[in-house]
Parts: structure tokens; C-alpha cells; sequence
């Protein structure tokens, strides 16, 4: 005997107040993020902010009790997305500000990554009409910063990032000098990472999946850490973000001019290249709309590089490009956690210092992986599988190179929750 039609409604309305009210993986994930990472760093530039911590944990529990609660799930949606933007600007907010006053009042080198007073040092040089690219660091703060008690670092003879790095602080170096009365490099890197979660809320159309991304990459224990530091990938990969956003609206020139901004900032993007082309190649079937769009790519890469270029064309190669591959007597030493140190181990390399052909096995294995990658992507391209292509292909790279650090594999994390929340395009070749 069937049960009657009402009681079917009852246990289906049931259910569905069930489902309503259950706690969500976003819910915990926020707490499980955010918990250790207040518990670590410093949340307030003096004694313990305890008003801080309330109104944190008054905002994470609030998140949760938004699941519990019988609302419309619009509506819980909506209100999750405000709570979830406090609990974000509460959070990372004080503890960038916490870090930056901090160290205003203790050192210049007080828990801050070398990039950062190389970059506070090179804007100085710039401002004084001083090429950063040809200009030692010695006697800046970054001497005195803690590298080696045996070896001086190498960075006080290169500035290895690209120029874009340098000029787009400008803005808020001058400003913050005439407000605050000091600069700290983490203030530009502050703007970037806010702009990637605003870029992310506005791309992600799917509200669930728009709070993991915000989550996923606001509180990222990979990365987050490093960004607190000062270290300069979330400062790149803002300007990256912001491309791949407009290539995936099919604002092909937008695109370039972001993604060449990103090749202005940082080296580790550059491996992108050969698949970004083959990518606008794939996508518009049109030899002449990819060399529209990779002329505005390089007149956007050339007006940051070139000024330094010309300026100093020896400076910035040894700098840029063969201070990173071992070409020059200060290079940077194979470190890390990949190929070189494994070879280093084993003692086929002895000096860290000295030049090792790594090229030779980027191109071993790096090139056929790369074809793989292409073809992968010719099956279906679409901006998640160029962020993925991407992402594996720098590894590769990466692991056969001079130096495979911690942050890097940070940075890796970020293309892969990029990839992973990146909507889907129906598009097949």
C-alpha cells in the first residue's frame, strides 16, 4: 500500500528543510583556513587585539549559523558573500597593516622577504634618476638582511625582476610617503591580491563555487604566508589573472596588454608563452588576428623593458636573464627542492655557484612535454586547460631549472585552484 500524496509532500519538504539547513564544506573551510593562519601571524601592531579576535570569530560563526538557519538560498548566498568579504578584510587586511607598522617601528629587514627591500631600494635608485639594473645594493637595508652567515647574497649585484615590478609601485610609493610618511612594497602587493579576489568575484558566476574560490585563494596555506612576506608571485599574478579573465570573454587585445604586464613583472610566467600562442591560434583559427594580438602583447612588454634595455643593455641581460641561468660570476646558486639539488647530492654538481647546463634537460624533457601540452589543448581550448597546461609545464620546468623554491610550489597551488574554479567553456575544436 502506497503512502498518501500529503505525506510524500511532507517527507520531500522535510528533506529539502534538511539539505537547507546542513553545515557546508565552504563553512569549514573558511574556519579551518583561517583559524591557524590568526593563530600564527601577528593580527594587530601592538598587544593583543582581543576586540580583533571577537569580531573575527563573531563573523566565522556567523558564516556557519547562515547554513543552519531556514533562509532562501539566494539569500543565504548573499549573506554569506558579505560575511565572507569582512571575514577576508578583517583578516588579511590587519594582517598585512599589522606587518607593514610592525616593521616600520622595529627594522627595514624585520620579517620581510629580500625582494621587498630590493624593490623599496630600486625604487630609491629610480627616483634618482639611478638604473636599478646597473646599480649593487650595497649599503640598502638588504645588505644587512639575513642570507647566509658564510655567503653574501647574490640579489646585492642583480635586481632580477622586470621593470614593471619597480614602476607600478611608484604610485603608491608617492602616495604613502605623503600620507603615512613611509612605503612598504607589500602596500602595491596588498592592491594585487585584492584585485585577483575582486577579478575572481566577477568572473565566477556560480555563487558556491565563487566563496571556494574566494577561500581557496584569500587563505591559500600554500601561498599565503609567503604574500604576507612580502614575496613577489601574488604581485605578478594579478596582473596574469586579470589576462586570462579578458581572454576568456574573448577580449583578445585586453588580454595581451594584461598578460604582458604580468611577462613586465615576473620571469616564471614567461614558459606561457609558446602555449598562449598556440592557444589564440586554436581559438580564432586566424594567423592574422594572433599577430594583432601578440603585437599588442609585445609593444605593451616593450614599453616597461625597453627604457632599461637601452639604458643599459649589459645590466639588464646579467640581471634578467643570466644572473638566473648561471651566466655570471654572482649568479644565482642552484637551490631548492628540485633537479639541481638532487644532482647536487649526488655530487655531479659540487660548486652551487658555478654554471651547469640545465637547459639541456629542460629541452630533454621539457620540449615534448610542451607538444603533449599543445595537443591536450588543441582538443578543447579553453582557458582552464591553458591555466593547466600552464601550470604542469612551468613544473617541469621548474624542477629541471637552477632553483625550485617554496614559494614557487605556492605559486603552483595558485594556477590550480585557478584552473579548478575558472568556468567552463563549451567550446571544442
Amino acid at each position: 500500500m502506497s503512502p498518501p500524496k500529503k505525506f510524500i509532500g511532507q517527507q520531500k519538504s522535510g528533506i529539502l528543510k534538511d539539505n537547507m539547513t546542513k553545515l557546508q564544506l565552504d563553512s569549514i573551510l573558511l574556519f579551518i583556513l583561517v583559524i591557524p593562519f590568526i593563530m600564527t601571524v601577528r593580527i594587530g601592531p601592538g598587544e593583543t587585539p582581543f576586540w580583533l579576535f571577537s569580531i573575527i570569530f563573531s563573523l566565522l560563526s556567523g558564516y556557519i549559523i547562515v547554513d543552519l538557519v531556514l533562509l532562501k538560498e539566494k539569500v543565504k548566498l548573499f549573506v554569506k558573500q558579505i560575511v565572507l568579504w569582512l571575514v577576508i578584510v578583517s583578516v588579511i587586511g590587519s594582517a598585512f597593516v599589522s606587518a607593514i607598522i610592525v616593521r616600520h617601528q622595529t627594522a627595514p629587514i624585520y620579517m620581510v622577504h629580500d625582494i621587498i627591500l630590493q624593490q623599496e631600494a630600486a625604487i630609491r635608485y629610480l627616483v634618482n634618476g639611478k638604473n636599478p639594473y646597473a646599480e649593487t645594493y650595497f649599503g640598502t637595508p638588504l645588505e644587512q638582511w639575513s642570507y647566509s652567515p658564510t655567503e653574501k647574497n647574490p640579489a646585492l649585484y642583480h635586481f632580477v625582476m622586470q621593470p614593471l615590478y619597480v614602476i607600478f609601485a611608484l604610485p603608491f610609493y608617492y602616495i604613502s610617503n605623503h600620507t603615512i610618511g613611509y612605503f612598504d612594497g607589500r602596500i602595491p602587493l596588498l592592491f594585487l591580491l585584492i584585485s585577483t579576489l575582486i577579478t575572481g568575484h566577477f568572473l565566477i558566476k556560480d555563487v558556491k563555487n565563487r566563496l571556494l574560490f574566494l577561500i581557496f585563494m584569500a587563505f591559500n596555506p600554500a601561498m599565503l604566508s609567503y604574500t604576507l612576506e612580502g614575496r613577489s608571485d601574488m604581485f605578478m599574478f594579478g596582473f596574469l589573472f586579470v589576462g586570462l579573465y579578458f581572454l576568456y570573454k574573448k577580449k583578445y587585445l585586453f588580454s595581451s596588454v594584461g598578460i604582458a604586464f604580468a611577462f613586465a613583472v615576473k620571469q616564471s610566467v614567461w614558459p606561457l608563452l609558446p602555449l598562449y600562442v598556440a592557444f589564440l591560434y586554436l581559438k580564432t583559427k586566424s594567423i592574422k588576428k594572433v599577430l594583432k594580438s601578440m603585437t599588442v602583447f609585445f609593444v605593451s612588454f616593450a614599453i616597461f623593458a625597453g627604457p632599461f634595455f637601452f639604458w643599459n643593455q649589459k645590466a639588464f641581460l646579467d640581471s634578467t636573464v643570466f644572473y638566473l641561468s648561471g651566466n655570471t660570476p654572482s649568479s644565482y646558486p642552484v637551490s631548492g627542492y628540485g633537479f639541481g639539488m638532487l644532482l647536487h647530492s649526488f655530487g655531479v654538481i659540487r660548486d652551487v655557484h658555478a654554471y651547469f647546463p640545465f637547459i639541456v634537460w629542460q629541452l630533454i624533457i621539457g620540449l615534448p612535454v610542451l607538444v603533449a601540452l599543445i595537443v591536450y589543448l588543441k582538443r578543447n581550448p579553453t582557458v582552464k586547460r591553458l591555466i593547466i597546461s600552464y601550470a604542469l609545464f612551468l613544473f617541469v620546468f621548474w624542477y629541471l631549472s637552477r632553483y625550485f623554491n617554496n614559494s614557487h610550489l605556492g605559486y603552483l597551488s595558485m594556477l590550480f585552484i585557478a584552473c579548478h574554479f575558472f568556468p567552463e567553456e563549451k567550446t571544442f575544436s
